[in-house]
This record gives structure tokens, sequence and C-alpha cells, in this order.
């Protein structure tokens, strides 16, 4: 157990990293792209920080960026295309000011799928998505950047999430305005880690050179029972880089059922080691590696299936004595990717009343019944 901790320790952060460059390589690699007529677009984005703790109150800075996206456009020619009708996806740029040097001129590399929610000739309504990495943030520094308490790190998860309504003005061009927010954080790689919550709208253009006529497959499934092991865990930094690493793993077994083409559900029971759970505990103990710092939960769980990606949510409650004592249930939200039919590298953020805790690297082993 202790080999296996010293190794998360080491290799956690890069790992984060590396899955999420590895997920982008594989997404616009997976089904049938080549034959997916190929879009560029560009837009412009502005808003405002709005800051969410008192300690990071003076981030009130104005918000602006120019992004370029290469994208694909499916067709219908797979069932996952028609069942959720014919989303694109791709890779983005988008290059940010925040008008100051406390916070900096961050750049990001992401990945980016639109659902489409409505259809019409004239235009259509869709939810788009962006998850990436970016670069460039100032980070806090006691003495040299003591202003901008949002992060320790200039390496940041960079997070997008808009409805964007676009308008055809001719075959081949879109034109479209979009609303929502822009998130950057660290997920607790770092300290300290509040993050950017950025709300901003945006428009742009769209030019896709060759015409696409898309049709319907229909989505066929099993409804079917399955057991899936999750076997994982992360680093984290607590109060101040001053402070130790701390590391946490996990094991958790789950029963889970699809109930349509796009969903699974499932229960299970989770068995964790935290190592940063010393501070919760009395002062004597806190340097005493024992049985205080495992825990057990039970959870319920969703997931969206998208071909080989999944997109999986928990609500865990904690059962029996465990060492947060002010917190009852929680909540754990991930990315996964099929390597094989019956095993998927994750990646997840657990989090106790909606704030992030740690990032979790792992893996799940499914077996179907």
């Amino acid at each position: 157990m202790k080999k296996f901790l010293l190794l998360l320790k080491m290799k956690t952060n890069r790992g984060f990293f590396v899955l999420i460059f590895l997920l982008l390589t594989f997404s616009t690699s997976a089904g049938d792209s080549i034959k997916s007529p190929v879009f560029f677009s560009v837009n412009y984005r502005g808003g405002q920080n709005k800051p969410h703790r008192t300690v990071v109150e003076n981030l009130v800075y104005p918000y602006r960026s120019v992004d370029f996206k290469l994208g694909w456009q499916t067709l219908g020619n797979k069932a996952w295309h028609s069942a959720y009708r014919n989303p694109s996806f791709g890779v983005g740029f988008n290059y940010a000011s925040f008008d100051t040097e406390i916070v900096g001129k961050p750049v990001a590399f992401y990945f980016f799928t639109q659902f489409p929610q409505y259809n019409a000739t004239w235009g259509r309504l869709d939810l788009e998505v962006d998850c990436g990495l970016a670069y460039g943030i100032n980070p806090y520094n006691a003495d040299t950047n003591p202003y901008n308490f949002s992060t320790g790190s200039s390496t940041n998860v960079f997070f997008g999430f808009y409805l964007e309504q676009s308008f055809n003005i001719g075959k081949h061009v879109d034109v479209f305005a979009a609303g929502g927010f822009t998130h950057y954080s660290n997920g607790a790689l770092d300290w300290p880690n509040l993050g950017l919550n950025i709300p901003s709208v945006k428009v742009g253009l769209r030019y896709q050179p060759n015409e696409s006529k898309a049709y319907y497959t229909r989505p066929e499934f099993e409804r079917k029972f399955s057991i899936s092991t999750y076997v994982g865990g992360g680093t984290m930094f607590v109060f101040s880089k001053d402070t130790l690493t701390y590391n946490s793993g996990l094991v958790q077994p789950s029963l889970n059922y699809r109930i349509g083409y796009k969903h699974r559900v499932g229960i299970g029971y989770e068995l964790s080691y935290n190592e940063s759970y010393r501070i919760h505990w009395d002062p004597i103990i806190q340097n005493t590696p024992g049985r205080e710092l495992w825990f057990h939960a039970i959870f319920a769980s969703h997931e969206f299936l998208i071909e080989r990606f999944t997109i999986h949510t928990q609500l865990g409650l904690y059962i029996g004595k465990h060492p947060v004592r002010d917190k009852v249930y929680y909540e754990r939200i991930g990315i996964g990717y099929y390597i094989t039919p019956w095993w998927r590298a994750v990646l997840n953020l657990k989090a106790h009343y909606i704030k992030a805790e740690y990032v979790e690297l792992g893996f799940v082993f499914d077996v179907n019944l």
C-alpha cells in the first residue's frame, strides 16, 4: 500500500494531464470521423470573473478571449450519432486576457462537443461542453503575486458550458451567438484551488467546406446488468504549499443496469484510504497512519454512454465512523474511455458539498451478466 501511494504521489499530476490529451486524441479518431465533414470555427468571448469567496473578491476583472476550433459533424451513420441528434466534436484553442497581470493571459487546448437540442432548416440550438488544459495564469505567491488567491498553479483545467444558437447564412457558413460560463481550476492538485468562474457570451462564425446530408440509424441496445470494479487514487495539497502532499486510494465495486441506449444506473460500495483526513482528527493521532484513515460509503450512480466514452456521476453516503465528521455525503463526477470492451480509463473529481477535494485517476473493469 505504501509503495502504491508513493507512486501516486509522483505520477498522479502527470498522469492527469496525459490522460486528458489521450482522450482528446482518441475522441478525434473514434468512429467514422474521417467520413464526417470537417468544419472550422472562430469566436470571440467576453465576460467578467465572478468571485465566489471573500478571499478572492478583488478578482473582478473583465474576461476577453479569442477561440479557434477544428471539428467534425456526425451524419447519423452510427447509432450513437442518431441517439444524440448528430452531435459535432473536435479540438479547440483559446487565448484569453483578464486585463491584469495579477491573473495573467492563459492559453488553452481543449476537446469540445456540441449536442443539438433543436434543429431547423434555418439553424439549430446546441448545448456545448468544452474540457481541456490551460496554461499561463499567474499563480498565487505570497511574495510576488499575493493578490491572486484563486489558484496556486500556472496549469489548470479549462472547462466551458454554453447554449449556442446558430443561423444558416449560406450552404457552408453559419453565424452563432451563445451564453454560458468558463471555469479554470487545478482540481486541488495545488494550493490554493478556488478557481475562476466567468459568465460570458460569445459570437462567432462557422465554415464547413463540404455539404452534408444526415440520415438516421436506429439505436439498438440490450437491457442488462453488469458488475464494475473501480480502482484508483489521487494526490492533493492541503492549506499551503509548505504542507506535505496527501495521497488517497480506493476500491469501488458496483452493480449496474443499462436502462436505455444512452443511460446506465448503478449502486455500489466504496472502501477508501485518504491521508488528508488526518487533519480532521485530534492532533495527538494526526501522525498515526491507522484505521482512522480508512472509511466506507455506499453510493448511487448514473452514466451517459457516448460510443466509447462515459460521463459518470455519483452521490455517496458515508456509513459507520468516518473522519469527515462535518460531512454526510460526497459527490463524484468524471469521464471514462473504453480501451477495450471491458476495461476503461477514468478521470474523476471528488467533492464535498460541491467543493472540489481532489482529482482521481484510475481504471474500471466491467463484467456483463
